[in-house]
């Protein structure tokens, strides 16, 4: 994959998408680690030494060309390590009071399973789409009935050796993956218990509901509420710390001295591969040197 810096999206260039998602990260981590303080978090002289020991490692790990274009040294590693062991223990201790009980009742998913008849058109050999005419719509909602008619025990025979699939899907009052009226549909529904053919405007659904209580689901969801109440905790402070005068300052013209080569190339893993196999190979024999691109980048 050969990634051009200089092209643009939104109008910015990759090079300034990248700066700017770079720096964002290192800004945050930054400010969040000069807080450790506020936590009682340092560095003990047991993680010191295993932290000099990981930039040990890092720079035995690059040649001389690689640690100049990235600026490594054992101190600047040294340094960067101590931030991100900082700010990982003091996100930690930001929000290590947030309420992590959730109920069922606020968590509770149910299951169902649909299948879904497009309504899309087709492609002609231009590319373009061809709307479906009304007589095709007509015979995919038949054959949506015809599942119904073969009952929710009978759904995933129904489809078989068709261009149709059974789909699961665990769901609560917020989902809005599916269409508003197949949730509605499904949340009417008992255990066991299937719909009549769904209209929506891209597609025509029928829905079995499976469990009104999917356990699984259910602590997968709670989890994922526990998180987003820590997420909007460590928000809370940290936008309160970055606002704070000097929490952050940037030199502008070392940054702007940091720049990306027109274009890089991301090697897969049976091309290194491919590289290590022909390393072995006598030099006169080998004609892989020309044609790998091996960039500093």
């Amino acid at each position: 994959t050969t990634v051009d810096w200089t092209q643009e999206y939104d109008g910015k260039t990759m090079e300034d998408e990248t700066k700017d998602s770079i720096m964002e990260q290192f800004k945050k981590m930054q400010v969040v680690a000069a807080h450790a303080d506020d936590y009682n978090i340092s560095v003990s002289e047991e993680e010191e030494a295993k932290i000099k020991e990981a930039a040990k490692k890092l720079v035995e790990a690059n040649d001389a060309k690689a640690l100049k274009a990235l600026h490594i040294s054992e101190e600047s590693a040294t340094a960067l390590f101590k931030s991100y062991y900082l700010y990982n223990k003091t996100s930690e201790a930001m929000v290590a009071d947030v309420d992590t009980n959730v109920s069922d009742e606020e968590a509770a998913q149910k299951k169902m399973s649909y299948v879904e008849f497009s309504l899309a058109g087709t492609a002609d050999e231009d590319g373009n789409t061809v709307e479906l005419t009304e007589e095709e719509k007509a015979t995919i909602k038949t054959t949506a009935e015809s599942v119904v008619s073969a009952g929710a025990t009978g759904m995933e025979t129904a489809v078989e050796n068709t261009d149709y699939t059974v789909t699961e899907a665990t769901f609560d009052e917020e989902s809005d993956t599916l269409d508003a009226a197949v949730y509605e549909a499904a949340n009417k529904l008992k255990a066991g218990e299937m719909s009549s053919v769904i209209e929506t405007e891209t597609a025509y659904y029928v829905v079995r509901l499976d469990s009104e209580f999917d356990k699984e689901a259910t602590e997968s969801k709670k989890e994922e509420i526990v998180n987003e109440r820590k997420t909007e905790a460590f928000d809370k402070l940290y936008e309160a710390w970055e606002a704070e005068e000097g929490a952050f300052v940037l030199d502008e013209s070392a940054w702007a001295s940091i720049r990306f080569k027109d274009k890089i190339t991301l090697k897969t893993a049976e091309e290194e591969a491919t590289e290590e196999v022909t390393a072995d190979v006598p030099e006169e024999e080998s004609t892989e040197d020309e044609a790998v691109e091996t960039t500093e980048e």
